[in-house]
């Protein structure tokens, strides 16, 4: 009996100084259309807990196949991200329909390679490519060509499609694990050692340096993978804003109202593009990762 909690995964929110920068990067390299162009309303601000932030401008971006699952939010005062050398949301694991159809269609210094499309070594059936992207976040834009047992992936016939595995950057392993499984209600994560290619060009490790890791498969064909990493930052904060980079992953949940109660949190309903009416929770994961649940 499946008695998963979460998902499927909603989308991210990225936090930038400079939002017209980042959407426009979205819509040349990869095709993305804006949906909503709103601001920050006051129930945002306090669901977030973010009053730097109440009116500012905030873009939601939609991949080819509809799915609106990108959320951008502008602070000025926003600090640089750090990609793979701090502690929170590390990187986007998203769907595309053929890898080296996108690798061809990237034209500018916005989006940056740092991983060449190439079949995963866990699966034959998996091509992927990394890139960081405007906001300093770390993209994944996989390829899926047949079903990876017992993973439970998506496949796409649209150039781009949504969000499936945020990755999460963490000191420990277990103790967010543990987190992640409580929320899911499901004691089915996956832990085992894995190279992680970027992982060991960004820190200057061998090529076969080995990072604790661990998968907790969500509904919605939609995964949470969590890298333990050694030494990096914490988090990159902003006063009264959201962490820069990947600021917040937003989650489906199926019983927010209990856990709204076990975590004293209170429930907003918003009724933007986004939201679409839902109810809506933050809550902070072990290391300082904000994960937006709504039900």
């Amino acid at each position: 009996m499946n008695t998963r909690q979460l998902g499927p995964i909603v989308g991210a929110t990225l936090l930038h100084h400079n939002i017209d920068y980042v959407v426009s990067s979205y819509q040349t390299n990869l095709g993305y259309t804006i949906v909503d162009e709103i601001t920050v309303s006051r129930e945002m601000a306090l669901l977030w807990s973010t009053p730097e932030l109440f009116g500012n401008k905030l873009i939601v971006l939609s991949a080819a196949n509809g799915e609106a699952w990108l959320r951008v939010v502008e602070d000025p005062k926003a600090k640089a991200a750090t990609p793979l050398k701090s502690y929170g949301w590390m990187a986007l694991e998203t769907n595309v329909q053929c890898v080296d159809t996108i690798n061809n269609k990237l034209c500018d210094e916005s989006f940056t390679v740092i991983g060449e499309p190439a079949y995963l070594q866990v699966s034959d059936a998996i091509k992927a490519m990394q890139v960081i992207g405007p906001a300093g976040e770390v993209s994944y834009l996989t390829q899926i060509d047949k079903d990876v047992p017992p993973f439970e992936l998506p496949m796409t016939e649209h150039e781009t499609a949504g969000l499936f595995i945020p990755v999460l950057c963490t000191p420990n392993r277990e103790k967010s694990l543990a987190f992640y499984q409580q929320l899911n209600a499901a004691d089915n994560g996956l832990s085992f050692d894995t190279k992680v290619t970027v992982l060991n060009n960004a820190w200057g490790h061998d090529i076969e340096h080995q990072y604790p890791v661990a998968t907790l498969q969500l509904d919605g064909k939609c995964l949470f993978e969590i890298d333990q990493v050694d030494n990096a930052a914490p988090l990159t904060t902003n006063i009264n804003s959201l962490p820069s980079g990947i600021a917040m992953i937003s989650c489906h949940v199926k019983n927010i109202e209990q856990v709204a109660k076990k975590f004293n949190a209170t429930m907003y309903k918003l009724e933007d593009s986004y939201y679409k009416g839902r109810s809506a929770i933050l809550l902070k994961g072990p290391f300082g990762e904000l994960i937006e649940l709504m039900g």
